[in-house]
């Protein structure tokens, strides 16, 4: 059970009190927080006085900047560090009221393969920060974040959980509080757990869409894994590729936009590796293999693990010498820290190195059963060491530093001259000339410049479970990740009717910078529906929905009216061939509701500002991708306007009010896309009766989870999605929370075909002739085309399936009276009736393979000219669709005879801890269920060691895998 460790209402009021934000009135501990530690304990405001609960709160955070702070005096480098050189971008806004606000808020999610401990972390910052009195444990069901009952069953995360808290990050410049920004390092952080587990993953795509930054936690064992190559792919959103061109680019750009595929600006991110204190931690190889395996990573460690080992008597001393919180004693000679180009030593794993600031961290022992209060590290100043020339951590500590200056130079442009200047000056030898040259704080800048030009990924480590190396994550998060001032506003599209110049003009306005609809300093309200769930009791409407959404600019306020713009009703009007004007439906948001994982309490303001995320409830109507804007939108600043507030005025000297109203009738942001569904389960009701609860029930949960697809007929229900465990839970949650009881059959997975391509494609012999008389009509046409790998193909190894892609050269768009050339603008709509019928005779083809009734997939068709005796209107669309039908069922057919058609199952990538003398049934098994053994690390040849066995399998083979397993394995 997890025990609040305030009442909501006083939580509130000191998170508000925290930023310079909320309740400028209201004391602030925060606020006028020194360096110096002699202020430390009189910086508590008057507000503990009215709550004494916040004593415990407030004293965890100083406590840990007391602690960081032992080694301020000592480092004069860190003297020139201000929030200026860190922020110069932000010169332009500094004089804005929210900029103070916005610039100490952090939207960040935490990302990691199942079971590598994203949850444990974000319990134990959870805890630091004071919302909870202690960490809570998956193993035990009481995390905050983890608060469904078949989460806590599992112990693995299902849905994505929201948190706020604040954090009050270590000062170590003097002259930080006299800076023009008035010394505030108070930063407010709104935190995202998300499932690790690969059947979960949209949302995964949903939480990123409306993030800022990432945390990355790698497991120091298994190093990266599946999972962790999928949520990184979706973290600097490289799912889908960019570098198409022509007509091509154009079709899959709009055809992207119109049907949700959420365009988002790459995250930045920062690494933890955890576990470090497990048998076979590696904090070097865990590095190697994000180098390895996930491209444009670039890890740069600012962090080294450190490690108490056995003496030479083989027996393993403690350091008593070393008091809390002393940054004078000196280490003893048990204490060794981890290198980049060595294994790591056999020993205890205690705490870690602080490159940046030349510090050790030593966590006390047992720090997982201790109070936050008591766990604090012990800080040792290495810099005070130098005297001692056996002082293993300084010098590994000193090399590693060096190693961190030098892969800084090698992306940042400053770093370089600095470096470079460095080496050119003389020295006496005692000393490296760039550790002396360079500063800690030209050393923190730059790091800070290049992970936000996702140039670099900083990393760290630690234990989370035991407590160890989190509080240093936290001042990464603020020092490290931006802030939403430094995104740029999201890519927003225009209805089709008003898709025209104003779009270009849009682009090129986000390009340079200015503040347009969506950047946090824009005063109109433009919000994103990321995730909506159903509350009983609490949504305000009948099914109770909640939806939760990302406040780019404006401010969203209860009992506010909102205009839902959904982007599928705009592409369903599309494709149906629809001119009239959309109306979109308005709404009041009944009120809000504060981010606490599991814990849905009012927010008491009933107000969302910009860059912040909230949960609304009332909207009946809401989906996941919905767009929200005010009915009355503000016109102070229009697209394009810079921070003055000044109206722009048009050619003729009148106010741009009408452009602006006809821009806002049009806007919105792109959805989301949910991946293919991979598993297919019949079920059914236990009888007639329930069956409209079923169908009820189904119809709800599919708008909460968009990757669950329900196809309803008048015999029996199918449901599909990502995977055996997706379909567990779906069932579970049909029985826990709507009473149903279903039957179900056996699950089908979902296949593809594709074509072996040897080339650029392969394309028709010549025009493929069709010629028949349908019910006295005569049809006759006669189409070529080339079938061609997409580009995606071409870029990845592995990819998720995609729907084939139809294009029109220019002699195409010429035999229907169109321009050659495709404009960005051009809708499918707009296209003459024939021209419609081409496309879709195309595509309804490569709906079903030759080798099964599989839809083909990653494969692009270009409809290369088309002739035609038809001139009927009449008679036309039909001849059209069906020749393109027929074309490419005729090349299809070529190329089954060929032998060029294979069919695309979905794999698994599987892990199976098991026994040593059990290696060789499970090798077995996993052969006979069509397995492709990939590596097989073998432990200790004894009864208890486990081994490692990492292997490919279908996924139709490992459909209830693990009860086989446990039966194999006794």
């Amino acid at each position: 059970m997890v025990f609040l460790l305030l009442s909501q209402p006083a939580a509130n009021l000191c998170r508000r009190a925290a930023t310079s934000s909320r309740r400028t009135a209201a004391p602030c501990f925060a606020r006028k927080l020194s360096v110096q530690r002699r202020k430390i304990n009189v910086a508590i405001c008057n507000l503990t006085n009215a709550y004494p609960s916040l004593d415990q709160r407030i004293t965890r955070q100083h406590r840990w900047l007391s602690s960081a702070l032992q080694d301020s005096d000592s480092d004069s480098d860190d003297n020139d560090l201000s929030l200026s050189q860190k922020s110069n971008h932000h010169h332009q806004y500094i004089n804005h009221p929210c900029f103070p606000r916005l610039r100490s808020l952090r939207n960040v999610g935490v990302f990691a393969h199942v079971d590598a401990g994203k949850t444990t972390v974000t319990e134990r910052m959870l805890a630091l920060s004071g919302i909870v009195r202690n960490a809570g444990s998956v193993d035990g069901g009481d995390t905050v974040t983890d608060y469904l009952p078949a989460e806590r069953e599992r112990g693995i995360t299902i849905q994505s959980a929201a948190v706020g808290f604040g954090w009050v990050v270590p000062i170590r410049s003097k002259e930080d509080t006299n800076s023009s920004f008035g010394g505030e390092r108070s930063v407010e952080i709104n935190l995202i757990d998300t499932p690790g587990h690969v059947d979960f993953s949209v949302e995964v795509h949903r939480s990123v869409a409306v993030l800022d930054g990432a945390v990355l936690v790698i497991d120091a064992v298994a190093g990266v894994q599946a999972q962790t190559e999928t949520v990184w792919r979706a973290i600097r959103n490289t799912d889908r590729t960019n570098n198409n061109n022509g007509s091509e680019s154009s079709a899959r750009s709009t055809s992207s936009l119109a049907h949700g595929s959420h365009q988002h600006e790459p995250l930045p991110a920062m690494m933890y590796i955890n576990k470090m204190d497990r048998d076979g931690a590696d904090f070097r190889h865990a590095i190697e293999t994000v180098e390895k395996k996930l491209k444009g990573s670039n890890p740069v460690p600012v962090q080294l693990p450190l490690y108490r080992v056995e003496n030479d008597n083989g027996q393993n001393n403690r350091s008593t010498s070393i008091g809390k919180n002393d940054s004078t004693t000196s280490l003893g000679a048990d204490i060794v820290a981890g290198t980049l180009n060595q294994a790591p030593p056999h020993g205890e794993f205690i705490g870690l190195v602080d490159i940046l600031h030349m510090r050790a961290l030593i966590y006390p022992p047992g720090a997982e059963y201790l109070s936050i209060e008591d766990a604090i590290p012990t800080v040792v100043n290495l810099l005070s060491l130098e005297g001692d020339r056996n002082c293993q951590p300084l010098d590994a500590a000193l090399d590693a530093r060096r190693d961190l200056i030098a892969r800084l130079a090698d992306v940042d442009e400053i770093m370089e001259d600095l470096y470079l200047n460095a080496m050119e000056d003389e020295d006496d030898g005692s000393r490296c000339p760039i550790l002396t040259n360079i500063s800690t704080s030209q050393i923190q800048s730059s790091l800070q410049r290049m992970t936000l030009s996702r140039s670099i990924m900083p990393t760290m480590c630690g234990a989370a479970l035991r407590g160890i190396g989190v509080e240093p994550v936290l001042d990464g998060v603020a020092e490290f990740l931006p802030c939403p001032l430094d995104r740029l506003p999201p890519q927003l599209s225009l209805c089709s009717e008003s898709r025209t110049k104003q779009q270009t003009q849009q682009q090129d306005t986000r390009a340079q910078n200015a503040v347009m609809l969506g950047h946090p300093l824009h005063p109109s309200t433009l919000a994103y529906v990321f995730k909506v769930v159903h509350m009983k009791g609490r949504g305000g409407s009948g099914d109770g929905r909640v939806a939760f959404a990302r406040v780019y600019s404006g401010a969203l306020k209860a009992r506010d009216t909102v205009r839902v713009i959904s982007p599928s009703s705009i592409a369903m009007n599309e494709d149906a061939g629809k001119h009239k004007k959309n109306k979109h439906p308005t709404e009041r948001v009944g009120g809000m509701l504060e981010l606490s994982g599991g814990k849905f309490d009012n927010l008491p303001e009933g107000k969302c500002l910009s860059g912040d995320v909230c949960a609304l409830v009332g909207l009946k109507g809401v989906v996941t991708g919905d767009t929200l804007l005010l009915t009355s939108a503000s016109t102070d600043c229009l697209p394009g306007d810079q921070i003055n507030g000044k109206k722009k005025k048009g050619k003729n000297g009148k106010s741009n009010d009408d452009h602006w109203k006809q821009y806002m009738e049009g806007v919105h942001l792109a959805g989301l896309t949910s991946p293919r569904p991979v598993l297919t389960l019949r079920i059914e009701a236990t009888s007639s009766s329930e069956q409209s609860r079923l169908s009820a029930a189904l119809a709800l949960l599919t708008v909460e989870d968009p990757s669950l697809v329900v196809k309803e007929t008048p015999t029996n229900t199918l449901i599909s999605g990502l995977g055996e465990l997706h379909m567990e839970v779906v069932l579970d949650r049909l029985r826990r929370e709507f009473g149903l009881e279903v039957r179900t059959g056996k699950p089908a997975v979902a296949y593809r075909e594709t074509v072996l391509f040897d080339g650029d494609g392969v394309e028709t012999d010549g025009f493929v002739e069709y010629d028949r008389t349908v019910g006295g009509v005569q049809l006759q046409g006669a189409v070529r085309l080339r079938l061609s790998p997409s580009t995606m193909m071409n870029t990845e190894l592995c990819v998720p399936p995609e729907d084939p892609l139809v294009t029109l050269s220019p002699k195409t768009r010429e035999f229907f009276n169109m321009d050659p050339l495709a404009s960005a603008d051009e809708t499918e709509h707009k296209y003459p009736p024939a021209l419609r019928a081409l496309l879709s005779g195309a595509r309804g083809s490569l709906k079903r393979g030759r080798l099964g009734p599989y839809p083909l997939a990653n494969l692009t068709c270009h409809i290369l000219d088309v002739e035609s005796e038809m001139t009927s209107p009449e008679t036309l669309p039909g001849a059209m669709r069906a020749a393109a039908a027929n074309a490419v069922t005729v090349l299809l057919e070529t190329l089954n005879d060929d032998g060029r058609l294979v069919i695309l199952e979905p794999k698994m990538t599987v892990e199976v801890s098991v026994p040593t003398n059990r290696v060789g049934d499970v090798l077995s098994d996993l052969t006979a269920r069509r397995g492709a053994v990939d590596d097989v690390a073998t432990g200790d040849d004894n009864t208890h060691a486990k081994s490692m066995v990492h292997a490919e399998v279908p996924l139709i083979e490992i459909l209830g895998y693990a009860n086989s397993l446990r039966s194999l394995t006794g």
